[in-house]
């Protein structure tokens, strides 16, 4: 048994379900443009870990949570919508990051990479993975009643700090994910599973179970595909992803969520 590969698997499922769940809000909230700029923001933090020779980890989450605080931040004092914000951070951090990161590191650092991973790695990957997921699944009922009646959520106390609390899990979840899909394509993962569930799904709470299924499933089948085929992970994840999605366009839509 190929004990790297499995343990790369495992990984990529817990990473996929907590995409997959935290997707559903992204996508009830019309953030998903905004999602997947923000992951984009994790350039500059690549290429400071790679400076001083740290996990990249660190680097990305450390600037894709001070992203998260300053667009849930600049939400409060501005007129400008959140997608028009992470627009602006994008573009700034794209530039940065792609002139500091150096030329041996890019294409890994933008589309993923299918390394072996150190027990600790393995261990920490998959259980803030889980743990995220966790959170997700927790909160459930207050993300979703803070996204589809905020004025009534407010009211019963659940204000803008849930909001910040759910960029927070997406700062994590993306930042776990870098290394496996790459900051260009990240974004999709979270928005993907989503999207497919959302054509098939005729509940809330199917839509929230079926995202994250297919959050793993994608994942998983996507990574087994890259290592078969010697392809990128990135890329192969996403375009199996898409797939699915094309395929869901068949079937029938009864509820509207």
């Amino acid at each position: 048994m190929n004990l790297p590969l499995v343990s790369s698997l495992v990984s990529a499922s817990a990473l996929g379900i907590a995409s997959g769940g935290i997707g559903t809000f992204i996508i009830l909230k019309r953030m998903a443009l905004v999602g997947d700029a923000l992951s984009h923001v994790a350039l500059p933090g690549i290429a400071l870990a790679l400076v001083y020779e740290i996990d990249p980890f660190w680097g990305v989450l450390i600037f894709l949570l001070a992203a998260a605080v300053i667009v849930w931040w600049l939400e409060g004092r501005t007129a400008l919508p959140g997608d028009a914000l992470v627009g602006l951070l994008f573009t700034t951090s794209l530039a940065v990051g792609v002139l500091a990161i150096p030329n041996a590191e890019i294409i890994h650092s933008l589309f993923g990479e299918f390394s072996e991973l150190s027990l600790v790695e393995f261990i920490i990957t998959t259980s803030l993975a889980l743990g995220a997921a966790g959170m997700v699944i927790w909160f459930a009922r207050e993300f979703l009643f803070r996204t589809t009646t905020p004025d009534l959520a407010r009211v019963h106390g659940l204000g803008r700090w849930f909001d910040l609390f759910l960029l927070f899990l997406f700062a994590l979840i993306v930042s776990l994910g870098i290394k496996l899909v790459g900051t260009l394509l990240m974004g999709a993962l979270t928005i993907i599973p989503a999207s497919v569930a959302k054509n098939v799904a005729k509940s809330m709470k199917g839509f929230i179970v079926a995202s994250i299924f297919l959050g793993g499933f994608i994942s998983v089948t996507g990574l087994f595909i890259a290592e078969t085929f010697s392809f990128l992970p990135g890329p192969s994840i996403i375009l199996f992803g898409i797939a699915l999605f094309l395929i869901s366009l068949v079937f029938p839509r009864s509820v509207r969520l």
